[in-house]
């Protein structure tokens, strides 16, 4: 009898959005033999690679690439679609049931079930994952922030200006490959078939993504006076519509977790998203205490984490899954 194909998982360890689909993996009680892991390395740029854009044209990670069910049968050849959407990839991973129930292990624990049993809960964890995804609290953009030019100069020599300047030279030299072809052979698996069309929408699409990034380039690479001053301005802003985002989160958390007693898929979308900022404050701040260097942080602005996020956070932070995704540090 055939193995039924597995699932594919592209993840890395320091991306702030991947985090939670391998929080949901642990929480939901999946075994590491049940979706294949593979590591896709950001600070190499390596998700601007033809190859990885094949699978998903965002460039982004997360990404879960499942088999098509009716595909899985020994008969025909098995046919898979891709999740880019870390939302989306939450939602499949809750309603999927694990492998080791499936072939009838007794002895398995029943996975819990993540998503809202109600309208009224669906509503709340709504709006706390619709708030923690808004862009003007973008984690990946105050990773790379700064707030004053002694700010931008200490993150230069540090993770923000290798992952900047690697990315801009990724993006170069993808672009100029195209010159030869041999990026959209990459993409399209083959040495022409549609390769106009795939060279010309690879080459529009690493046109749009270097001027999406020109901000960041001309401050770190540049050293662009007029970016510098854009980007300080923009940090500032971000910042502040942190806190004013941790003063709505207080209003909707119930607590102990999001959604109350138990957890939710609201927690490990709050939860990757407070990482980040905690430990992009811990950076800024020297302190220990993640939470106190974001209320540092934020206190020139009036923000600051209040008792139901702190609380959520304390008790998220003890279980099992937290361990497996932070063990080694926040990101």
């Amino acid at each position: 009898m055939s193995e039924v194909p597995k699932a594919t998982l592209y993840t890395f360890d320091g991306s702030v959005w991947a985090s939670a689909p391998r929080l949901a993996l642990v929480e939901k009680g999946y075994a590491s033999s049940d979706i294949d892991i593979k590591t896709v390395d950001l600070v190499k740029a390596e998700n601007f690679d033809p190859s990885y854009l094949r699978i998903n044209s965002k460039g982004t990670v997360p990404t879960l690439v499942v088999p098509l069910l009716e595909t899985t049968s020994a008969e025909v050849a098995t046919k898979f679609r891709a999740i880019t959407d870390t939302k989306a990839i939450l939602e499949f991973l809750d309603k999927s049931r694990r492998a080791s129930a499936v072939s009838g292990d007794e002895a398995a624990a029943p996975a819990p079930i993540l998503a809202p049993a109600t309208i009224e809960g669906k509503a709340v964890s709504d709006e706390i994952i619709r708030l923690v995804h808004d862009a003007s609290v973008d984690p990946n953009f105050l990773l790379l922030g700064a707030r004053s030019e002694a700010e931008l100069n200490a993150a230069k020599g540090g993770l923000p200006g290798t992952f900047v300047t690697n990315r801009n030279n990724a993006l170069l030299a993808h672009a100029r490959e195209l010159e030869s072809g041999s990026a959209s052979k990459a993409f399209d698996g083959s040495a022409n078939p549609k390769s106009s069309a795939i060279h010309e929408n690879l080459k529009k699409w690493y046109a749009n993504k270097i001027e999406s990034q020109a901000l960041l380039t001309s401050a770190y690479v540049n050293g662009d006076a007029a970016a510098i001053a854009q980007l300080t301005q923009a940090t500032t802003a971000g910042w502040k519509a942190v806190g004013e985002t941790l003063a709505k989160l207080e209003t909707v958390v119930q607590g102990p977790f999001a959604l109350g007693d138990q957890i939710s898929l609201a927690d490990l979308h709050v939860i990757p998203w407070l990482a980040r900022l905690g430990a992009v404050a811990t950076g800024l701040t020297g302190d220990k205490d993640p939470l106190a260097s974001l209320n540092a942080v934020l206190g020139a602005s009036g923000g600051k984490v209040g008792e139901k996020v702190r609380g959520l956070w304390t008790n998220f932070s003890e279980r099992p899954s937290f361990k497996t995704v932070y063990g080694d540090g926040l990101h």
